[in-house]
């Protein structure tokens, strides 16, 4: 039975209950009027239909369900601007991180991150409750590729699971077995951290779920420590040496870029990316060197840049 169901079943045994009520008082002589059989009732089923029902339905047909609670987030009169927020989050947010994922799966993330197709499901009160759903790609964004479709959402509904390894000050390392992959762990947390409300729109703090996953509260904390988590290496088996590859899109905000090798792509972590710095790097041939974790299949997947090198050039970039 799922929620939906669920909330029906609840309306109808108050109705039953109502009628059970009007007949036993009718046997033992006790006569009510139509108003005072249905008054007993109607409040339980209005908050049903009204709050309950809704709700059910968002959430039976969403991958994901997010929860705004704050002062713009009131029950009766949300502000709009807090309303807009969520919204607007939540679908750039999705965006950003499967356009992550994509290129880490050689695709060309920015641009197909833009068709991915993101609906609605529904609005609930209650605070804010806003659902979303991926719909299946068309053949010209992934060329029906249904299993890396497939991967989005899981990778969208681990994202509550993800975030309670969250700690009060860092990110506990033992996530490294709930996402054995370093690179599609490393773009989760960063998806979290932006999910994680700044409380300057009337937004304190905002829940994530999704069936069968849990649900997970975000606030200016978890921001905080997510924040200073992403800058350094969990701690975890790393290996030292130098990787070739060309450089693909640049995040400047979260320090990052992905590395185009021979075994795949690498999600990069570098100190002080600048806008200049990412011109100077962006579809060239690079020689980077740290240290870098590997996924189950000893492919190398996430590094800590230390240096970078153009290939076939003299001098090497700076990294502040």
């Amino acid at each position: 039975m799922n929620n939906t169901e669920n909330s029906l079943d609840s309306m109808r045994v108050f109705l039953e209950n109502m009628i059970g009520e009007a007949n036993l008082a009718r046997s033992v002589g006790v006569e009510f009027t139509p108003a005072q059989v249905v008054n007993g009732s109607i409040d339980k089923i209005r908050r049903i239909a009204e709050e309950s029902l809704p709700l059910a339905k968002l959430l039976d047909a969403s991958d994901m369900v997010f929860h705004a609670e704050g002062p713009g987030a009131s029950h009766e009169l949300p502000w709009l601007s807090s309303l807009n927020w969520i919204t607007t989050s939540v679908e750039k947010n999705l965006r950003r991180l499967s356009g992550s994922v994509l290129e880490l799966y050689d695709k060309n993330g920015a641009a197909l991150s833009r068709k991915l197709d993101f609906r609605l499901t529904g609005i609930a009160p209650g605070s804010i409750w806003v659902g979303t759903k991926l719909m299946p790609p068309t053949a010209d964004i992934l060329e029906e590729d249904h299993e890396l479709s497939n991967k989005l959402i899981s990778i969208f509904q681990d994202l509550p699971k993800a975030a309670a390894y969250i700690d009060d000050e860092t990110v506990f390392a033992s996530i490294q077995e709930f996402i054995p992959d370093p690179a599609i762990r490393d773009a989760s947390l960063s998806a979290l951290l932006e999910f994680a409300p700044t409380g300057r729109k009337g937004i304190h703090t905002l829940g994530l779920s999704a069936k069968g996953h849990g649900t997970a509260r975000l606030s200016q904390r978890e921001r905080v420590v997510l924040r200073e988590a992403l800058k350094k290496p969990l701690e975890g088996q790393y290996k030292t040496g130098s990787l070739i590859g060309v450089v693909r899109g640049a995040d400047l905000d979260k320090n990052r870029f992905n590395l185009r090798t021979t075994d795949g792509v690498i999600r990069c972590v570098i100190k002080g990316m600048t806008a200049d710095l990412a011109r100077r790097l962006i579809g060239h041939s690079v020689e980077v060197s740290g240290k870098y974790q590997m996924d189950g299949q000893g492919r190398p997947r996430l590094m800590y840049v230390e240096s970078a090198e153009p290939k076939g050039k003299s001098g090497e970039l700076e990294l502040s």
